[in-house]
């Protein structure tokens, strides 16, 4: 029984955190579904966020456009560059020397 009462207000110290996390990260980003579980869960915390936190000031960040087209041109460089063997004798390199002796 001394273990349930160390524990009980941990996990609810934990799930209070997190629906306030979870509270202010939504209002940030101007969300609405799933709030009203996150303040009450984390009320009275959620209460001053409430006030506090400004809905929709969290900018939607994009993903920038992938540069496929300059990836392929280099991959294609590469392969020119390697030869039928694949090896870089074009860049001047030991492809074919052995390793120095120990």
């Amino acid at each position: 029984m001394g273990m349930h009462i160390f524990l009980e207000p941990l996990v609810g110290a934990i799930v209070w955190v997190a629906a306030n996390v979870i509270y202010v990260d939504l209002r940030k980003k101007g969300r609405r579904k799933g709030r009203f579980i996150s303040f009450f869960a984390g009320y009275p915390g959620t209460l001053v966020s409430m006030f506090v936190v400004r809905e929709g000031t969290d900018p939607q960040i994009e993903a920038p456009p992938d540069d496929e087209e300059r990836l392929l041109r280099e991959i294609r460089v590469d392969r020119e560059l390697r030869g039928e063997d694949g090896r870089h004798g074009a860049l001047g390199t030991d492809a074919g020397a052995e390793p120095p002796a120990d």
